[in-house]
């Protein structure tokens, strides 16, 4: 009576070990997302830039399912189309963050205090970079789509997985650089600098993919 019942439940905690493992790769592989996270956690602090860990749920709902709809059909150009779009926003939220960066710690801190408006930059960040779509059309849309195949359950193991790991891996980094404001303003204006300095990088690596493929 019992074999049927292990037999479902282990596909289910294989998918929802990948899924975290995916997850926890995702949160600390270094990314247009993961630096603009950084740079709010130096320059808000905790509370304001927390929320920017739930983009990934957020911005990769419709990334999800163009995916699924169109594994192994988006041609060479669609994913060039979202590095040129990606990069130009990416470099223009540098751009944004150098500005308040010359105008000083203040200004830094207070301007657009609503953590909402650093959310939906984030989203925005994270819909036109290629990684989702590359990661979600080579990895996870694959794993998802066998999961499925088995069972709505055992997809949603694989989900739970990967967004946990994700989410909580990114609030972890946000806690993580919190702390670094102990080391004294100077020095968080030295990473605040660092991190926009890594997204003009990001923006160039993101314009040569659009560009020369």
């Amino acid at each position: 009576m019992l074999r049927p019942f292990r037999v479902i439940i282990r596909p289910i905690d294989a998918f929802l070990l990948q899924g975290l493992a995916l997850g926890i790769t995702a949160a600390a592989s270094p990314g247009p997302l993961q630096v603009f996270l950084i740079n709010q956690t130096l320059t808000r602090g905790f509370r304001r830039s927390a929320p920017i860990a739930l983009v990934p749920l957020i911005a990769d709902i419709p990334i999800v399912i163009t995916i699924l709809i169109l594994l192994d059909q988006l041609p060479q150009a669609y994913l060039r189309g979202v590095s040129l779009i990606g990069s130009a926003f990416v470099l223009y939220v540098a751009w944004r963050l150098w500005k308040q960066w010359r105008l000083g710690p203040a200004t830094e801190t207070y301007t657009d205090p609503s953590p909402s408006g650093s959310l939906w930059r984030g989203v925005l960040i994270n819909m036109l970079s290629p990684g989702p779509y590359t990661f979600w059309t080579l990895v996870n849309g694959p794993i998802l789509l066998s999961a499925l195949r088995i069972s709505w359950v055992h997809g949603g193991a694989f989900l739970l997985g990967f967004y946990g790991a994700m989410i909580s891996g990114m609030v972890g980094i946000t806690a993580l650089f919190h702390q670094a404001q102990r080391l004294g303003p100077r020095v968080v204006r030295l990473l605040t600098l660092a991190s926009i300095i890594i997204l003009v990088i990001f923006g160039g690596v993101l314009l040569k993919r659009g560009l020369f493929p």
